[in-house]
């Protein structure tokens, strides 16, 4: 069996809240608006005026932390108290996540509004649940992706520019971690992935630098408009096409175990995603060249490519120890890989991508100076 999940609408332009209002009251009359405040706030002005003018209800619910499981289960109860017939999940990954899981169990669809270009949350079928402390817990399926998908750039483009510049990473990372799992005849899912990722990952070769350059001006320009669709549309496709074979994600599934210390919370997704794919470079015996070449690119991005820069200080043998033995493969999916992976391997590709990365770092600096 193959399965397909997306939107029925996808639209990214500029100021497109300022008229979501007819949209979304072709989904639902009542609708149960789930944000942060920040994205609140920098949303209301333009949504909210819409939603009046199209005769929308709505109930505004502030949510700040972690998508856990009882959250989830919280703002479902809200929707059923509040009659509402539709949920908007407004703000980042977590927020959008939570939104389209309580949708889900409320029995109404969603409509995510993203704020920030750091994943394709606004776009998958995917809630991933964290516990209270920021820990990776699970992921969680869900049965649809949400039914509309409003991209404001206007929104978009005003945001800092570290969150699109992890967004930027964790779209690299999809190709790079699908393509270990086509070993043999992949089957048609994977190669449907593969070629859409790889079509992301040429547009942010070409794109990526000027886009996140633009990033945080408010201007809008053609590379960061693109960049934005590779973020979320192409990653959230590449993403939502499965089939029964079991997958190896092993950039994510490093990212899940540096959840695990808490000095690593106040890196975003992306950029801890990142780190996880120097270490699969090293485990999958990449060429220093083209480690090199990776680094380069993420330092050009001043992404993270050191366990310091992660905030991971400290006994670093001891901490790639801890990160390594935290890292969960199935078994049946790690047969898929090419290369072994195993608990002291990885835990010397850790110290060794770290190395890289300082190395690189320190290179810059001098030629800076």
């Amino acid at each position: 069996m193959i399965t397909l999940k997306a939107p029925k609408t996808y639209i990214r332009e500029k100021n497109i809240l300022d008229s979501a209002g007819p949209l979304i009251a072709e989904i639902g009359q009542n609708a149960l608006i789930i944000g942060g405040n920040t994205a609140l706030a920098l949303t209301g002005k333009h949504l909210l005026p819409s939603l009046d003018d199209a005769g929308v209800h709505y109930h505004v619910h502030t949510f700040e932390g972690e998508c856990t499981a009882a959250a989830i289960a919280r703002c479902a109860r809200l929707v059923r108290e509040t009659g509402a017939d539709c949920v908007l999940g407004i703000g980042g990954g977590r927020v959008l996540d939570l939104a389209k899981a309580a949708a889900e169990d409320g029995g109404v669809p969603v409509i995510s509004v993203p704020t920030i270009a750091a994943t394709c949350a606004a776009w998958s079928a995917l809630t991933i649940i964290y516990d209270e402390e920021g820990r990776y817990a699970f992921p969680r399926p869900l049965q649809e992706s949400p039914l509309l998908v409003l991209a404001d750039t206007a929104v978009l483009a005003s945001a800092p520019a570290r969150y699109l510049k992890a967004g930027i990473a964790d779209t690299i990372v999809k190709w790079h971690e699908a393509e270990p799992n086509a070993t043999g005849r992949p089957d048609l899912s994977l190669s449907i992935g593969l070629s859409v990722s790889r079509l992301a990952l040429d547009l942010l070769d070409e794109q990526a630098v000027e886009a996140s350059q633009a990033a945080g001006s408010g201007a809008i320009t053609p590379a960061f408009a693109e960049t934005v669709d590779a973020v979320i549309a192409l990653a959230g496709l590449a993403g939502s096409i499965t089939q029964e074979n079991p997958r190896v994600a092993l950039a994510h599934s490093i990212h899940n175990s540096l959840t695990f210390l808490p000095a690593t919370h106040g890196s975003l997704h992306g950029e801890k995603v990142i780190f996880g794919l120097i270490v699969q470079f090293v485990l999958a015996g990449k060429t220093l060249q083209e480690i090199n070449e990776l680094v380069s690119f993420l330092c050009e991005l001043t992404l993270p490519v050191t366990l310091e820069q992660l905030g991971i200080g400290g006994d670093i043998s001891v901490q790639a120890a801890n990160i390594a033995e935290g890292v969960v493969i199935a078994p049946e999916a790690r047969e898929r890989l090419a290369f072994e992976v195993s608990v002291p391997l990885m835990k010397e590709a850790i110290l060794a991508a770290d190395r890289y990365g300082r190395e690189i770092l320190a290179s810059r600096a001098v030629r800076v100076n």
